[in-house]
């Protein structure tokens, strides 16, 4: 066996794969310890260790004097059971936030709740005193430059360290095509004010993240929304008739220019789906055919903790027609609002202008720190250990929806990200079940915050990267308010 992990995580990975395959059904029993003992030539702490391992994973259920189990697991989210718009009728909206956001969003700050709501990491997790000592140095070191404006397009360090990381992801830059912004959000804001016009339309994914919709909204730029599938995302064949319909109607003088498509290829918020490489060659080849420029958000690349880390889908276009949006906020630390920007020569001059005019510096005290961390911190050491982290976290939550949640609910099953999409029985509307819990201080995100279509009315999303009895509670309590609603509404 290998000595690159400890031996009861590879036993544990082996036996995971064995139950993956079909060889043990759901409720089948396992081999004993003392036959993982003899099979795999490890001592019997070591098999106890991997159990042990596959069940904080919510793979297997020990019984008392009987064995281990397959855990039954949660039906997968199948996408027919969405009512995601139909491609043949998307045309351009008028994008809000709506009053179900902005309610949600309220309660998720309020002190005391339990906040399901909002895909952050638990800040138990981060490496926050690394990350302040590294920062104080920085601070000691250059003083003067910590408390004076620093223009765009920010310090060079920390543009050399993200080329380095976007390297990973397959995309090739030089530090000169990337702009340090305040967090991703910004990024994507910068990214359509330079290549938008008021009245212009973008092509945004359906269920989307809801403050896309916000963006747009003050932007004055209307949204054409496309069906993104928890299975394989965005279908390329999806995209070319939305915009070959959308260039029909621009041509009968009927409605606006496509100038964007806003797409998270890896983990996409809040489904978590994951486009395939060659789906992502396909949907590059559709946008370069229409002109339509991407504007990528791959904040959650890094995030990938049961495959390797996914190529960007900005490796596969042109850099001059792309703008790559990320930050350090999943990954590292929200409260720094780190981000970036990496595109081509051709574009990065007018994005930067518009930070330029929009904010005129870079924040230099939490950029100096974050370029340290990256440095000399051990990002990847921590990366490999909030992967682990998510991963296991993930696997209660996803089981604590399993066991008390209506009959025949479906759920999305990741392989990165931090987010569930939870899909109930079709009678059930989720804003009746969230209104109940709220009485109880636990908010969650409901399905129609992610459109404008008013679908998903039966979905949420919940935050799965936190696990401990308080989340374990919120979600029971979720599940008992989704039973009451489902016994009143009636099948």
């Amino acid at each position: 066996m290998s000595k690159a992990i400890p031996l009861y995580q590879e036993v544990a990975q082996r036996l995971e794969e064995t139950i993956a395959t079909g060889v043990y059904e759901p409720g089948e029993r396992l081999p004993s310890i003392r036959d993982i003992h003899r099979e795999f030539q490890v001592s019997i702490n070591t098999a106890r260790e991997a159990y042990r391992l596959l069940e904080d994973r919510g793979i297997v259920n020990p019984r008392s004097h009987s064995g281990h189990f397959v855990l039954r697991l949660p039906p997968l989210c199948d996408d027919c059971s969405m009512d995601f718009p139909d491609p043949a009728e998307s045309i351009p909206r008028d994008a809000s936030a709506g009053s179900l956001t902005q309610r949600v969003m309220q309660d998720c700050m309020r002190p005391g709740w339990v906040n399901l709501a909002t895909a952050e990491p638990p800040a138990a997790l981060l490496p926050a005193r690394r990350l302040a000592d590294l920062t104080a140095k920085e601070l000691r070191r250059q003083p003067e430059r910590a408390v004076s404006y620093e223009l765009p397009p920010g310090p060079e360090v920390l543009r050399l360290e993200i080329a380095r990381r976007l390297f990973r992801g397959s995309v090739s830059v030089s530090p000169d095509q990337i702009l340090i912004t305040a967090g991703c959000l910004e990024a994507v804001f910068l990214s359509l004010m330079t290549v938008c016009s008021p009245g212009d339309s973008v092509v945004i994914e359906s269920p989307g993240f809801f403050l896309f919709y916000q963006l747009l909204e003050k932007l004055r730029l209307q949204a054409i929304e496309i069906p993104s599938r928890p299975s394989t995302g965005v279908d390329p064949e999806d995209l070319d008739q939305i915009l070959t319909d959308a260039e029909r109607r621009r041509q009968r003088g009927v409605g606006p220019k496509v100038a964007a498509a806003v797409l998270i290829a890896n983990f996409s918020n809040p489904i978590g789906s994951l486009i395939p490489i060659e789906r992502k060659r396909r949907i590059a080849a559709v946008l370069e055919r229409h002109e339509v420029i991407l504007v990528e958000d791959d904040m959650y690349g890094e995030m990938a903790w049961n495959v390797e880390r996914p190529p960007s889908l900005a490796s596969f276009t042109d850099p001059n027609r792309t703008l790559l949006c990320a930050s350090f906020s999943k990954s590292i630390a929200p409260g720094y609002r780190v981000g970036w920007i990496a595109t081509g020569p051709t574009l990065i001059g007018p994005v930067t202008h518009s930070k330029l005019v929009t904010s005129a510096a870079v924040v230099i005290p939490t950029s100096l720190g974050i370029a340290a961390f990256l440095a000399n911190g051990g990002h990847e050491r921590w990366l490999r250990s909030a992967r682990r982290h998510y991963r296991e976290s993930v696997s209660q939550v996803r089981r604590a929806v399993l066991e008390s949640f209506p009959q025949g609910t479906q759920m999305t099953n990741p392989a990165g990200g931090m987010v569930i999409w939870i899909v109930l029985p079709p009678q059930i509307n989720v804003t009746e079940v969230y209104e109940q819990v709220r009485r109880e201080q636990i908010c969650f995100a409901p399905g129609p915050m992610f459109t404008l279509s008013g679908n998903y009315r039966n979905c949420m999303r919940v935050n799965a990267t936190k696990w401990d009895s308080t989340v374990e509670a919120a979600i029971k309590a979720i599940g008992s308010a989704a039973c009451r609603t489902a016994d009143r509404t009636g099948p």
